[in-house]
Parts: structure tokens; sequence; C-alpha cells
């Protein structure tokens, strides 16, 4: 388990999945857009390429017709154990001159099945406690509930 720093947040669950099926519900966008963002949001045109320097890009939509654009690069892969990635590049590690965060999704085989976990890396105090008040446990929880349900059908 990664430590957390003191601007990180971190969320973990134990999931009666496979990293196989884990895998593949973030291998293909059109699955990804299925549990991506908590429910009633959604998102759209999901543009992703699991490599280093690869795409990592979508528009979520929210229950009012809110969109926000959401733009990243991955910065590391290590297939069926490791996704990093960040807003401060898109593809191809070009800078977007602006960062809120980078994330790290890890996943590691257990008795009851795989310990999936988030860990939330923010430039400020600032930026983690906004991430916080938007409802980071709460949104990231129900977002790997999602994933979870989504990847048993895998």
């Amino acid at each position: 388990m990664m430590s957390a720093g003191s601007h990180d947040l971190t969320i973990s669950r134990v999931m009666k999945v496979t990293r196989d099926q884990l895998w593949s519900a973030w291998s293909d966008p059109d699955i990804l857009a299925e549990w991506w963002c908590p429910k009633p949001w959604s998102v759209k045109d999901v543009k992703m390429s699991l490599r280093p320097g690869g795409a990592f890009a979508m528009t979520m939509c929210g229950p009012k017709g809110e969109e926000m654009p959401q733009n990243g690069c991955i910065v590391y892969v290590r297939e069926k154990e490791c996704i990093v990635f960040t807003d401060c590049m898109e593809e191809n590690w070009r800078p977007t001159g602006s960062s809120f965060m980078t994330a790290i999704i890890a996943m590691e085989d257990c008795p009851e099945g795989v310990r999936y976990s988030a860990t939330v890396k923010h430039k400020s105090a600032e930026d983690k406690k906004q991430h916080e008040e938007m409802g980071f446990h709460d949104g990231w929880g129900a977002v790997f509930e999602q994933l979870e349900e989504i990847a048993r059908g895998l």
C-alpha cells in the first residue's frame, strides 16, 4: 500500500473480481465510459491510450447539461497492476499549463479478490481541500462500486 503525503487523498476497496476483469473495464474506452463518474453524471468522447504519453481525455456530462472537459496524459502503465495519469500534460507529453492532480491506480490480488486503490496527489493543500469538498470520498467510492459491478460482468 502506498503511503499518502500531506497533499494526497486515498481510497481503497477489496473488490470481488479479478485483475483481468478490472483491466478489461479500464482498457476499453466504451466500458470505461459506463463507470467513470458517479451517476447521474456520464462521460462522452473518451480518448484513451494506455501507454506512457497516451491520451486520457473525455468530457464529463452533468444531469443539468453541465460539461467538464477532462484532458490528461498516461504517465505509467504496468498492465493489470498500476496506471498513473495526470492532468498537467495531455497526449504525447504536451504540457497543459495547469494541473490539479496526478492519480495512481493500483490493483493487487488478495484472498477476497483484488485490492483496488487510488492515490490522488495534489500540488497544494488548497487543491486537496477543494477535491475533498467536491466529494472525493463519496464520488470515488460510488465510482468504485460502479466499476466493480461492470467488471463482474466481464
